[in-house]
């Protein structure tokens, strides 16, 4: 999401804070009025905890540093709540900046129209759809089981807050969506394809987008190294269906005919984080 280049791997742990005002109730997901029912392990209403304030990319606070993306779902331990959040408004673009991410990564870049026509809704919060990148495999986990891709849509507010949704994607059927993308990715690295033909974003999200989960974490682009001090941004609010879409065999070999390793960011740990579940219902 950050345009840098840097290799993937674990981010090192960073020791407790106490207290840090401003970023904990973001980050750390302190108490607030829609999470009044959290002791009975359910809610009645999106958690305003979640809702990003504008992103941090540099000076890192603990808060920050602590909260990284990926994370391990597991949705036994998940706290429920219901909500018609977020709300998509997702439907065609142009497709004018299909782009090689430096080898790593498929990216199609949203601008113009397209991005004042596609955005999501948060609590009230209006978040425009910037572009949407692939990972492989999966980056975030369901039980400590990966897919086989990831999907993430990134969005932004007009006061830089990030949303992102993330679709994991498993061996299935195949895909005549991916695979439209797939067929139109530069073979070189950082080159840029303008087909100008027209795609309907909203055919790459599950059927269902009413159950996800959610919770506040990072970016996960770049990734950095193994023993690299360097803490991806954040608060973003995450948002990852339960629901999958499918590719085939065929599908994915493709898009591994290009980007042939992986770019998937290692498992972070919530440190206190708190993961919740909207049932859909």
């Amino acid at each position: 999401m950050i345009e840098k280049k840097e290799t993937w791997g674990l981010i090192p742990n960073v020791k407790k804070a106490v207290a840090l005002l401003g970023l904990v109730p973001v980050i750390l997901m302190t108490s607030c009025q829609s999470d009044k029912d959290e002791s009975s392990n359910e809610l009645t209403a999106y958690p305003s905890s979640l809702i990003s304030t504008p992103i941090v990319t540099s000076n890192f606070s603990v808060a920050i540093a602590e909260s990284q993306t990926p994370v391990n779902i597991q949705p036994s331990s998940a706290i429920t709540f219901h909500s018609s959040d977020p709300a998509i408004h997702y439907g065609a673009i142009t497709l004018n900046s299909v782009v090689n991410y430096a080898g790593e990564y498929l990216k199609i870049n949203v601008a113009g129209a397209d991005n004042q026509n596609n955005y999501i809704t948060v609590g009230g919060k209006k978040y425009n759809l910037a572009s949407f990148h692939f990972h492989h495999s999966s980056e975030h986990t369901i039980d400590g089981k990966y897919s086989t891709m990831e999907i993430h849509f990134v969005n932004v507010a007009s006061d830089n807050s990030y949303a992102v949704l993330g679709v994991m994607v498993d061996l299935g059927n195949a895909n005549t969506s991916l695979q439209s993308l797939f067929s139109q990715s530069p073979a070189v690295n950082n080159g840029v394809s303008s087909s100008n033909t027209v795609f309907n974003i909203a055919s790459l999200l599950p059927d269902n987008t009413r159950e996800y989960y959610t919770y506040s974490g990072s970016l996960t682009t770049p990734n950095f190294g193994s023993h690299s001090a360097i803490t991806n941004g954040g608060p973003v609010t995450w948002f990852v269906f339960k629901n999958k879409q499918q590719l085939s065999t065929a599908n994915f070999n493709n898009y591994k005919s290009i980007y042939t390793e992986p770019n998937f960011r290692a498992i972070q740990p919530l440190n206190g984080r708190k993961v919740y579940v909207n049932p859909g219902f």
